[in-house]
C-alpha cells in the first residue's frame, strides 16, 4: 500500500463517501486494516460536518446509481511496515487537526459570541442604487451587552443626537427636537438595532450554505469574506473580523434596484457598558413623558392590593435566575414578575391576570398545551413566550432566553407539563389539494425578505386571501368576502397549520398551510389544500 492509496482513502472519508475498501469487502493485511481503522477514529475527533446544498442531488444520484450494475475491482495490496505506518499516521493526524476555516467559520463565530461581555462601535447603514449612487441612511454609536442592555446614539440624519437606551429596568428615548424624554416598557423589548452581532451570527448558523470567498481589509481590520445563502432567500456577503471572529460588515443582494450595506466603521470589545450611560435622568430643559403604565410593588402583598389577587410564584426557577422586581399594570390589573440572571443572557417576565374571556392565540403562534390547557407558544428570533389560561387566571412567560428555559418557568408555575407539537407531526390530508409553483413561492419568500407582502408570514391572513379567492376567482375589489375575524388557526406546529373558516358562505371550511420554502418564523405560509366539509 502506498501513500496515494491512503490519501485517496482520506479524501473519500472527508467528502462523506464510503471508501471502496469498505465496499469491496476484501481481505486486507493486518497492518493496513489497523491503519484504516485509526484514520476513521482520528476523523471522529473533528467537528461535525453537515450536508451541503448539493446533498439532495448527491442522494438522488446515488439512488439512481444503485439501479445500474457495478463491477467490483480487486487490487493487490502491498505489505506496509510498522515504521511506515507510524510515519503516515503522523501525517494523517496533522492533516486532520489543521484548521478548516471554510467549514468552521460559523462555529468560530458562535464560540466567539459566547465569551463576549459587551461591545461598542459605530454602525453606518447605506444604500446603493443600480447606478452606483450611494447615500447614508443612518450613523449610530452603539453600546450593547450580553444581558440585552444597550445605549444607542444617532450621530447623523433627522434623528441626530436622539438616544434610545434600556438598562433592564427602565427604557427611555430622548428626542432633542421635542425636548422630551419618553419612558417606555423595559421588557419585553422588540427594539433591535440594525446589524446586531448576535442576530447576524444566528442568521448565518441557520443559512443553507456559507462559503469563504476570500480575505479583505475592512476599516483597517483583516477580515474573511463569506457568501451566505439563507434558506429560500437571496445571497448576501458577510465580512468576519479575523481577530475576534465577529461580523464587521454585511452587504445585501440587489433587491428592487437597491443594495444595503451595514458596517462597523469602528468596533471594540469591552467588559461592560459605562454606568453613566445606563443611568436614567431627565436633562435640564427636558420634560418627561411616561408611557409605561407599570407601578412598582415592594412585595407580593402590595401587588395583591394593587391587582386584586395574590400572584402565584413558580415552585422553582431555572438555574441561575432570581426574582428582582415586581410591578403591576393597573389598567389591566396584571402582575409582572421580572427574573434575571447575572451571568446568563436573557431576562424572564411572568405575567398574571384574571381571565377576561377565552384565550385567543396569535395566528403566528404554535399551538401546544400547558398542564393540558391550550397554550399559545411563540418562538421567534428576538422574543419567545408561552401563554395559557388555568383556573380563572391567564399566565404568560416571556423572554429572550431559550424556549427550554421558559418551559421550566411555565411548568413550575402550572404544576404540569408543557407540550409543544413537533414539526414532524402530520396534520392530515386535505380533501382538495392545491397545485403549488415552488419557484413562484421562492420568489415570494425573497420579496418578503426585502420587506414586501409581510402578510405572507401570517397563516390567518394567507387563509383569508385564499378562501376569498375561491369565492371570487376573477379577483377581489374592496373588502375581502371572508373577514379576518372569521379565521381561526386550529393547528400549528411551526411548519404545518390548519385554519378554520367560520363563514357559512366560504367554499373552504378548513385551509391547510405549509411553510414550504423556509421552516422558521421568517418563512412564508402557502395554502396547499382545503376541506369543503365541516369536521
Amino acid at each position: 500500500m502506498d501513500e496515494r492509496k491512503l490519501s485517496q482513502y482520506i479524501d473519500d472519508l472527508n467528502a462523506g463517501k464510503r471508501p471502496k475498501e469498505h465496499k469491496n469487502g476484501l481481505q486486507k493485511e493486518v497492518d493496513e486494516q489497523a491503519l484504516f481503522e485509526t484514520v476513521r477514529k482520528v476523523r471522529l475527533l473533528r467537528e461535525v460536518e453537515y450536508p451541503d446544498d448539493l446533498f439532495r442531488q448527491r442522494l438522488i444520484n446515488s439512488l439512481e446509481a444503485k439501479e445500474k450494475p457495478v463491477r467490483n475491482r480487486r487490487k493487490r495490496f502491498a505489505f506496509i511496515g510498522a515504521a511506515s505506518a507510524a510515519a503516515i499516521l503522523l501525517l494523517v493526524t496533522a492533516y486532520y487537526f489543521l484548521p478548516n476555516k471554510a467549514s468552521n467559520m460559523v462555529y468560530a463565530m458562535e464560540n466567539a459570541m459566547k465569551v463576549v461581555r459587551a461591545y461598542h462601535g459605530i454602525i453606518e447603514v447605506s444604500e446603493t442604487n443600480e447606478l452606483g449612487e450611494t447615500i447614508t441612511q443612518s450613523k449610530r454609536e452603539v453600546w450593547a451587552d450580553k444581558s440585552g442592555n444597550y445605549y444607542i446614539k444617532d450621530l447623523d440624519g433627522v434623528s441626530r443626537e436622539s438616544i434610545t437606551a434600556n438598562n433592564g429596568t427602565q427604557k427611555w428615548q430622548l428626542r432633542p427636537e421635542e425636548r422630551t424624554i419618553y419612558l417606555l416598557p423595559a421588557f419585553p423589548d422588540d427594539y433591535r438595532f440594525t446589524f446586531e452581532i448576535g442576530n447576524e451570527i444566528n442568521d448565518a448558523a441557520k443559512a443553507q450554505t456559507v462559503e469563504v470567498i476570500g480575505q479583505e481589509t475592512i476599516h483597517g481590520r483583516k477580515a474573511t469574506k463569506l457568501q451566505i445563502i439563507p434558506d429560500g432567500g437571496s445571497p448576501y456577503f458577510l465580512w468576519v473580523d479575523n481577530e475576534t471572529d465577529l461580523p464587521l460588515q454585511k452587504v445585501s443582494a440587489m433587491q428592487n434596484a437597491i443594495q444595503i450595506k451595514a458596517e462597523y466603521t469602528s468596533f471594540e470589545l469591552i467588559n461592560e457598558i459605562p454606568h453613566d450611560l445606563l443611568a436614567y435622568y431627565v436633562p435640564d430643559g427636558y420634560k418627561e413623558e411616561d408611557t409605561n403604565m407599570e407601578q412598582a410593588a415592594a412585595s407580593l402583598e402590595e401587588a395583591k392590593e394593587l391587582a386584586g389577587f395574590m400572584p402565584k410564584l413558580p415552585g422553582q426557577v431555572a438555574e441561575g435566575y432570581a426574582l428582582n422586581r415586581i410591578a403591576v399594570e393597573k389598567d389591566h390589573e396584571t402582575v409582572k414578575l421580572y427574573y434575571s440572571a447575572r451571568d446568563l443572557a436573557g431576562s424572564i417576565l411572568l405575567t398574571q391576570s384574571k381571565t377576561a374571556g377565552e384565550l385567543v392565540p396569535s395566528p403566528m403562534a404554535v399551538l401546544g398545551t400547558v398542564n393540558q390547557n391550550k397554550a399559545e407558544i411563540i418562538n421567534s428570533e428576538t422574543n419567545r413566550s408561552i401563554r395559557w389560561q388555568e383556573d380563572g387566571m391567564e399566565y404568560g412567560v416571556l423572554g429572550t432566553a431559550s424556549l427550554e428555559t421558559l418551559t421550566v418557568f411555565a411548568e413550575e408555575l402550572s404544576g404540569g407539563n408543557v407540550v409543544i407539537p413537533v414539526s414532524t407531526e402530520n396534520p392530515g390530508q386535505p380533501q382538495v389539494k392545491v397545485d403549488v409553483d415552488l419557484s413562484a413561492e421562492e420568489n415570494e419568500q425573497k420579496s418578503v425578505d426585502a420587506g414586501h407582502s409581510p402578510w405572507k408570514l401570517d397563516p390567518a391572513f394567507v387563509s383569508q386571501v385564499f378562501a376569498s379567492l375561491l369565492l371570487s376567482p376573477e379577483g377581489i375589489t374592496g373588502d375581502y368576502p371572508i373577514a379576518y375575524e372569521d379565521i381561526e388557526i386550529t393547528e400549528n406546529n411551526g411548519i404545518d397549520a390548519i385554519a378554520e373558516i367560520k363563514d357559512e358562505k366560504s367554499i373552504a371550511k378548513y385551509v391547510y398551510l405549509k411553510r414550504l420554502v423556509r421552516q422558521d418564523d421568517t418563512g412564508i405560509w402557502t395554502a396547499v389544500g382545503y376541506d369543503t366539509d365541516k369536521r
